[in-house]
């Protein structure tokens, strides 16, 4: 039987648009291997703070296996064996970029996650971290930093509490500007203008304005001054108390979206189950003090966040433009916010 030349043109046509629909198809609908719970529920939500938890099936936790050994910073700032100092200015009397870097070293046998928005104290001021960094064990590495402590420029004539123990030890701390506090996670506009802006004038301006709120001014100017104001201090620790253990026995919860009033204050996704349970207590201090300083009581509704779901998801599955947003390292994709 012939066949026309119109009717081969159309099947042609036919089979090209097919082939084209396949080609598509894997790709719009690719899995990422996580869902998140849309509907508000009333054991995540206290006054001014909502979480959403982000669950991972078992073939996300089981890719990213290794993310459960990591060690936080909150666990490694102890270990002497770990440690973050000054960087060397090199015989310069100033350094700018020494302000802006520290040096990471890394003896012990563990791997360490350090998450972009850790506080650390000590050294010659307080700074924020402005990179997620998972250090190697037996490394010396560079650390992107901003300072959150623009008055003072020396050792402290003090240390921490549990740095302090050993006097030899404290004295070498102070001989080689160690750092040796850890003040979980700054609030989510420090975050931002740590990693986005890369502005030590912005991350400066935000200390500014979050402790003028809480009315906890020191000479130093340190965001860590928030402890010293008693109202905050009692309001978070009734935030911690409710939500501190929210998902100490959960095995698939990865990460949160946290809401106060109808607006988002960030989304946080980490490799693997464990690795969250390490971050959350800390991270948890970034939305509490967001949600006390300028919160509202949560009203988002869950066809908003559906839309927040889908435009956040198919954030988290592009592949190019992403450097301060997803953090990868030996191919796991470690860490993602959304801020």
């Amino acid at each position: 039987m012939k066949i026309s030349p119109v009717l081969a043109f159309a099947l042609l046509l036919t089979f090209s648009a097919c082939r084209q629909e396949t080609r598509k198809t894997p790709e719009s609908a690719e899995p990422t291997g996580l869902a998140l719970r849309t509907q508000a529920s009333p054991e995540l939500e206290y006054e001014n703070l909502r979480l959403y938890p982000i669950t991972a099936d078992a073939a996300y936790i089981e890719k990213n296996a290794a993310a459960a050994e990591y060690k936080n910073l909150g666990e490694a700032i102890g270990n002497p064996r770990f440690r973050i100092t000054e960087k060397k200015p090199f015989g310069r009397f100033e350094d700018q970029g020494a302000v802006n870097t520290l040096t990471v070293q890394n003896k012990s046998e563990d791997m360490v996650f350090l998450m972009a928005g850790d506080v650390i104290q000590g050294g010659k001021q307080d700074r924020v971290i402005a990179q997620d960094l998972v250090v190697p064990p037996r490394t010396i590495t560079d650390l992107a930093v901003f300072c959150v402590e623009p008055h003072r420029w020396q050792a402290r004539e003090q240390e921490t509490p549990a740095a302090a123990e050993d006097p030899r030890q404290s004295e070498k701390n102070k001989r080689i500007y160690a750092f040796t506090g850890y003040y979980n996670v700054a609030t989510n506009d420090i975050r931002r203008s740590a990693t986005q802006s890369k502005n030590q004038q912005a991350v400066w301006d935000e200390v500014g304005k979050v402790t003028a709120v809480h009315n906890a001014q020191t000479s130093t100017g340190a965001y860590a001054a928030l402890e010293q104001s008693e109202s905050f201090t009692q309001a978070r620790a009734r935030y911690l108390s409710f939500f501190g253990d929210k998902f100490d026995r959960s095995e698939d919860v990865v990460g949160v979206v946290a809401v106060t009033g109808d607006e988002v204050i960030g989304m946080d996704i980490f490799a693997h189950p464990a690795l969250f349970k390490k971050q959350y207590k800390a991270l948890l201090h970034s939305y509490v003090t967001d949600a006390l300083t300028g919160g509202a009581p949560a009203s988002m509704e869950e066809a908003a966040m559906k839309r927040y779901e889908e435009r956040a998801f198919r954030k988290f599955g592009e592949e190019d433009g992403l450097e301060n947003e997803k953090y990868e390292f030996q191919g796991l994709m470690v860490h993602f916010v959304d801020l």
